[in-house]
C-alpha cells in the first residue's frame, strides 16, 4: 500500500470517526437511550456510516489514480474502519464513565422494557418474556454496558469484526483495475 493511499485512508478514517462521534452526541442529546432503543436509529447510523465507507473510499481511488486493486481497496477501508471503532469506543467510554454514570442503568431499563413490549406485542406468554428478558433482570445486561477495559476491547472487537464484513463488500464493489492493453487513441494510429 503506498503512502498516499494510507495517508488518505487516516484522514477520511478520522473524519468518519468523527462524525460518528457528532451523531452519537446528538442522540445522547436528543434521549440517552434513544441509540440503544430504536431500531430505525440504528439502521440510520449504519446506513451513514457504509455510505460515508463508499463514497470516501471512492474519494481515495480517484485520488490515487483512479485504479485499485481488491487488496488495496480492502485494506484501506480497513483503516478507516479501525479508526471509527476507535473513535466510537472512547466517546462511549467518555459519556458511559464520565459524562452520565448512571447511563448502563437507564439503558438495560429502557432496553427491557422496549424487548418485553416487543415480545407483548407478538402475542409471546409472560412465562416466555421472562425468560428471553432474564439477562436483563439478572445483571448481565448491565455488566455488559458497564464501561470497563475489557467491555470497550470487546466492542471495538466485535466493531472490527462487523465492519471488516461489509468492507469485503465495498471493497469488491468499488474496486477498478487498470485495463489489461493500454487503449489506441485516433492520434496514435496516425503516427
Amino acid at each position: 500500500m503506498n503512502s498516499l493511499i494510507k495517508k488518505l485512508s487516516i484522514r477520511h478514517g478520522l473524519l468518519i470517526g468523527g462524525i460518528s462521534a457528532a451523531l452519537t452526541i446528538v442522540f445522547y442529546i436528543i434521549n440517552p437511550v434513544l441509540q440503544y432503543t430504536s431500531l430505525l436509529v440504528g439502521l440510520l447510523s449504519i446506513v451513514i456510516m457504509i455510505a460515508l465507507l463508499v463514497i470516501l473510499g471512492l474519494d481515495i481511488r480517484r485520488k490515487t489514480g483512479g485504479y485499485w486493486n481488491f487488496g488495496q481497496a480492502y485494506l484501506s477501508l480497513l483503516i478507516m474502519s479501525v479508526l471509527i471503532c476507535l473513535i466510537s469506543i472512547v466517546i462511549s467510554f467518555v459519556i458511559f464513565k464520565f459524562v452520565d454514570p448512571s447511563l448502563p442503568q437507564k439503558v438495560t431499563d429502557a432496553t427491557l422494557q422496549v424487548t418485553t413490549q416487543r415480545l407483548e406485542s407478538m402475542g409471546m406468554d409472560q412465562d416466555k418474556i421472562d425468560e428471553a428478558t432474564k439477562s436483563f433482570t439478572d445483571g448481565e445486561m448491565l455488566a455488559k454496558f458497564q464501561p470497563t477495559f475489557f467491555n470497550e476491547i470487546k466492542n471495538f472487537g466485535i466493531g472490527v469484526l462487523i465492519y471488516a464484513v461489509i468492507n469485503l463488500i465495498i471493497a469488491a464493489c468499488i474496486k477498478k483495475n487498470p485495463p489489461m492493453f493500454a487503449s489506441v487513441t485516433d492520434a496514435e494510429v496516425i503516427e
